[in-house]
């Protein structure tokens, strides 16, 4: 089946910031579409994400990288057969650099992510299913959620230095009852809020969003919300995404947590209270991303009852990963196809990661649209954990219900 057509415009996020649609005309008339995530809080060595400057919409427009589509990448697939893993490795050779400094990695996923959907689509396959192929993946699970519950950092106005507090409904029977699991949560948390007066909004990630005594004072929440819903922490247990490069000075090379700083010896000691009061499974950007000794340090303290996973550290990137593995940094690894820029480079990440025993976790963005590719993303890789957000904006709940609807047809 032949490309006709490669169409791109410009759309709005889950925060009102432009971001690129993409859609890809066959032959027969069928078509499919793909919209680009993106995020907030940005590790230094993400894949670059092409924004256009000036005053039009805060200089984010993202004009330049549709231009770039344009004139680059679509005259190169218009009028030839389909074939997404061709196509996705001409996209890497049009921009070889690691962040997409000539293409942009907005860019070049939009297009990535067409390509795959429409691949799978003239099969007459589910995505994940054609995913799943990609990378010899016989058999899929259900990965469990990480259902980001109250928001801080970079994705709430309050004054949590954590960026996010998870539930991990981990003894649910399916993805289904886990996801009602943390909705029960969700509206038992709402409720003690209230009870306790505590004014509240939701954060960009779906979590409530609020200003409490310090960033302990969550997880009593979170706790006492679990056992008014009726459940444990043998059912369900508690992770943080500590986003940490976000409050890390790199003049004093110090960290600054709830406004005292405080160096990176102590700040894996607050993690080792924390894990000891509270039922914490889940540890995600402990430390800065260029802090690679005290990362080493970390998973050897606490990696063997907790995931210590990396996401800034990483970036999906598997020159990255490859140096994470070798000193023992992580024992577990974010996948975000948009730090890379295409689907591609994002499954070859997926294959070190598994051929290196560590754990994957397929990962929304805190600014996204209601495209569901990243949950047919997690389920094609059989990753270990998926991170939609909170179970409420209808750009997060998308990806719950999408993984339901797959469940349900197994």
């Amino acid at each position: 089946m032949k490309i006709v057509d490669i169409r791109t415009r410009e759309i709005f996020d889950s925060r009102g910031m432009p971001t690129i649609s993409c859609t890809i005309i066959l032959e027969d008339g069928t078509y499919v579409d793909a919209a680009v995530p993106s995020g907030a809080s940005v590790g230094m060595y993400e894949a670059l994400e092409l924004r256009d400057g000036g005053e039009r919409l805060a200089g984010k427009g993202v004009q330049r990288a549709i231009e770039n589509i344009q004139k680059h990448i679509a005259p190169l697939f218009i009028g030839r057969e389909i074939d997404a893993f061709a196509m996705d490795q001409e996209l890497v050779e049009l921009d070889p650099s690691t962040q997409k400094n000539k293409i942009g990695a907005n860019a070049t996923l939009a297009v990535s992510m067409a390509l795959f959907r429409a691949h799978a689509s003239v099969l007459g396959i589910e995505l994940y299913s054609f995913l799943a192929q990609s990378i010899e993946c016989d058999e899929v699970s259900m990965p469990v959620p990480l259902v980001n519950v109250i928001n801080g950092g970079s994705h709430a106005q309050n004054n949590l230095s954590i960026q996010e507090y998870l539930l991990i409904p981990y003894a649910a029977l399916s993805f289904t009852q886990a996801t009602e699991f943390a909705v029960e949560v969700m509206y038992a948390l709402k409720s003690l809020l209230k009870q306790k007066k505590k004014k509240f909004c939701f954060g960009d990630e779906g979590g409530f969003a609020l200003d409490f005594a310090n960033d302990i004072e969550p997880f009593e929440y979170i706790l006492q919300a679990i056992n008014d819903a009726g459940f444990s922490d043998k059912e369900i247990a508690l992770g943080i995404d500590v986003a940490s490069s976000t409050f890390y000075d790199v003049e004093k090379k110090r960290y600054c947590l709830a406004g005292k700083f405080i160096g990176s010896m102590e700040l894996i000691d607050f993690y080792k209270n924390l894990t000891s009061q509270f039922p914490i499974i889940y540890i995600e950007d402990g430390l800065h991303e260029n802090d690679w000794q005290s990362w080493s340090i970390l998973a050897k303290e606490l990696g063997e009852s907790v995931r210590i996973v990396g996401d800034d550290l990483l970036v999906t990137n598997r020159e990255r990963i490859v140096r994470a593995i070798g000193c023992k940094a992580v024992n577990g690894a974010i996948i975000k196809p948009n730090q890379v820029g295409t689907i591609t480079e994002s499954l070859q990440s997926v294959l070190l990661c598994k051929e290196a025993g560590l754990v994957t976790v397929a990962s929304h963005r805190s600014g996204e649209t209601c495209d569901t590719f990243i949950a047919d993303f997690a389920l094609g890789i059989n990753a270990n954990y998926i991170k939609c957000g909170g179970c409420t904006r209808g750009e997060r709940v998308a990806k719950y219900n999408r993984l339901m609807q797959i469940e349900s047809l197994f």
